[in-house]
């Protein structure tokens, strides 16, 4: 036992004076070196700070709209009307002009930041080598518009968002103009949709080119869709064993493609991301040719129903526009790139039924998820949301906090905790420096220190 004792008293002993060897080290700083130490911590804690409240999306500044105001296709927007009037002409070329004869689709538009201007685009072809090898594009982030029934490929809102996507970042934008209806009539409808699959393997046979002449990566591709052209999306994602980045699917079609596999519609395997919007998402046995465009079943990773899916409030009312409620989805999915993750546009809760958000049901989640271009792909389900009765449609959620990986919360607790921090560790250091000089100054006053004692020191360390 006294063996014992006596080497837990050595234990003590040696760990004493380690500690007060260590407290002697700290006698060399002095009033200076103690300022400069609060800067050094200071300066960490405005960086830190700084990061904090920076913008959490990589959207540039510059392009978010006032919150009040936001232009729309056809709503002082400049088109060039020459442009748009090529839809009245917008049958199939013949072999003899430029294009390939096996094709089904017209063209495949490509804009780029070095030929952005609407009628700047190049003709790509993937039966001609030449018209994709002596184009402007180049291997990243590629983004393909296809429109659906009625549509064609330079119309308002393609051009639109061709913009606001080459102002968001420097990438390519192809829009696949194909003949998809030339009058409102039912037989119309179904030609168009029996050139669905044709176009969807066209679209294939173009990017299989691009990956073949410009190394193009799939994983870089974002389809968007809107009716038909959802379809056309996810069929021309299925020709390939790899599967493209991401469709965007904008109130897809719903007529002859309710209850049918998934092989011959857009389906969540057809991407890594498949995320639909849904405006028109409903289903009537008596007026399928009046009301109801768009599907009544959820087909992606992230399903959402904007005032529960069926009917917008903006077109309540509205006379001589019957496809409102449809044509709504690209219009909120153009106003979507405006806005980041840094506030609560379009965010959108996940939730069982439409009832259960009106009712206050939904809870925010753990992550946020978004409507539209800013949509969180690891963030999966069935989400609901409002928008408004007229633009800016975006409304912002007041009680679930935004995207960003700093939100007000985190930004508090990073400010509270390094702040903290700095106060404790400058306050110690200041603790352990007066007491050690206190006691070397009684030392030295009562003879006990030697002259070469603390010679490493400043002078001035040991003056009060």
């Amino acid at each position: 036992m006294r063996f014992t004792s006596l080497v837990k008293s050595r234990r003590w002993e040696e760990a004493a004076r380690g500690m007060a060897r260590t407290a002697e080290s700290w006698v060399c700083i002095g009033p200076r070196t103690l300022l400069y130490l609060a800067l050094f911590l200071l300066s960490i804690d405005i960086g830190l700070v700084s990061a904090a409240f920076s913008h959490g999306s990589s959207f540039p500044q510059e392009l978010l709209v006032d919150s009040n105001r936001i232009n729309f296709p056809d709503q002082n927007y400049d088109v060039d009307w020459n442009v748009i009037e090529e839809k009245n002409t917008r049958n199939r070329r013949d072999s003899s002009t430029s294009r390939s004869s096996n094709l089904t689709a017209n063209h495949f538009y490509l804009w780029t930041r070095t030929n952005a201007g609407n009628t700047s685009y190049h003709d790509l072809d993937p039966g001609r080598p030449d018209t994709i090898k002596n184009s402007t594009f180049v291997p990243r982030t590629t983004y393909i518009i296809v429109h659906g029934f009625l549509g064609w490929g330079i119309e308002s809102w393609i051009l639109f968002m061709k913009d606001k996507l080459l102002n968001t970042s420097d990438c390519n934008v192809i829009s696949v103009d194909w003949p998809a209806g030339t009058e409102w009539f039912l037989p119309s409808y179904y030609t168009a949709v029996s050139r669905v699959p044709y176009v969807g393997k066209d679209t294939a046979w173009l990017l299989r080119k691009l990956v073949d002449y410009k190394e193009l990566s799939l994983k870089d591709v974002h389809l968007i869709g809107h009716s038909l052209g959802a379809h056309v999306s996810g069929l021309a994602s299925k020709h390939f064993k790899t599967r493209v980045g991401r469709i965007s699917g904008l109130d897809p079609a719903g007529l002859t493609f309710h209850d049918v596999p998934k092989q011959q519609r857009l389906d969540k395997s057809d991407a890594d991301y498949v995320d639909v919007i849904h405006t028109n998402g409903c289903y009537t046995f008596w007026r399928p040719w009046t009301d109801c465009y768009g599907i009544n079943e959820n087909l992606g990773h992230s399903d959402f129903w904007p005032n529960g899916g069926e009917h917008q409030p903006a077109c309540k009312g509205v006379s001589g526009d019957i496809g409102c409620d449809h044509e709504l989805a690209y219009t909120y999915y153009l106003e979507s790139i405006s806005y980041g993750i840094d506030d609560t546009y379009f965010l959108a809760r996940n939730c069982s039924a439409w009832d259960q958000y009106e009712d206050g049901e939904c809870p925010c989640g753990d992550d946020a998820q978004y409507m539209g271009f800013f949509a969180n792909p690891a963030v999966a389900g069935v989400f609901y949301l409002n928008t408004s009765v007229a633009p800016p449609f975006a409304m912002r959620d007041s009680v679930c906090s935004p995207g960003s990986k700093t939100d007000a919360g985190s930004n508090i607790t990073i400010i509270a905790s390094c702040t903290s921090a700095s106060i404790v560790v400058i306050a110690v250091t200041g603790a352990i420096v007066f007491v050690v000089r206190r006691q070397r100054k009684q030392q030295a006053d009562s003879g006990l220190l030697v002259e070469n004692e603390g010679s490493d020191c400043d002078d001035a360390l040991l003056d009060v």
